[in-house]
């Protein structure tokens, strides 16, 4: 009876740790170092410029092939325009300065059935581990928010100085004079008929 549950124990832990060893078939997002809300003033976008330490890892062997730590060289690019691999791209969206995570990334995302030669094998699930040190924003952030409201407001002032603005306001203002000579005409000429008419009246 012991000899049975001894055995039912191993094959449970022997299938725990194969289930937790075989690879996500998605992209897994893991926060390491959480940035409180009131500190994060800014998170990474598409078109932003990103400094970025990261070390990266074979997710079967846990063997490492990369790491700028070793370098002590921040990895700069810009995310949402191709420079990096797929699982970089979605991963390290809405992302705090001095946030850290954990990437799991699947072949698909990463370098593909071909892998990246001599280090990463073909169909390889990459892991990194990262830390975004610095952002700047990139064109996506100068056509929102604030920004794009002070650049409306800028454009409406100079359209009230703009030529056809002043034309047609000159127009206008010739019109209404216009209008009010030929309205004073036809006053005065009202009160020259009234006139005429009192003094035949008393004639």
């Amino acid at each position: 009876m012991r000899i049975t549950a001894g055995l039912a124990f191993i094959v449970t832990a022997v299938t725990s740790v194969m289930a937790l060893k075989e690879a996500p078939a998605d992209l897994q997002i893991g926060i390491l170092k959480r940035v409180p809300a009131e500190k994060c003033l800014v998170r990474s976008n598409n078109g932003d410029q990103l400094s970025m330490h990261y070390t990266g890892t074979l997710f079967d062997t846990g063997v490492k092939f990369d790491s700028s730590l070793d370098r002590n060289d921040p990895f700069v690019f810009e995310i949402g325009k191709g420079q990096v691999i797929g699982g970089w791209e979605q991963g390290l969206l809405n992302m705090c300065i001095g946030e850290k995570r954990k990437l799991t990334i699947p072949p698909h995302l990463g370098y593909g059935d071909r892998g990246s030669y001599p280090v990463i094998p073909g169909g390889a699930t990459l892991v990194f581990e990262v830390e975004l040190l610095d952002i700047k924003k990139g064109q996506r952030n100068e056509r929102k928010g604030p920004e794009t409201v002070k650049t409306n407001d800028d454009e409406a002032i100079i359209s009230f100085s703009s030529p056809s603005f002043i034309l047609s306001t000159a127009g206008i203002l010739v019109l209404f004079f216009l209008v009010f000579r030929m309205a004073k005409k036809q006053d005065i000429v009202e009160a020259k008929k009234a006139v005429e008419k009192e003094i035949k009246e008393k004639k």
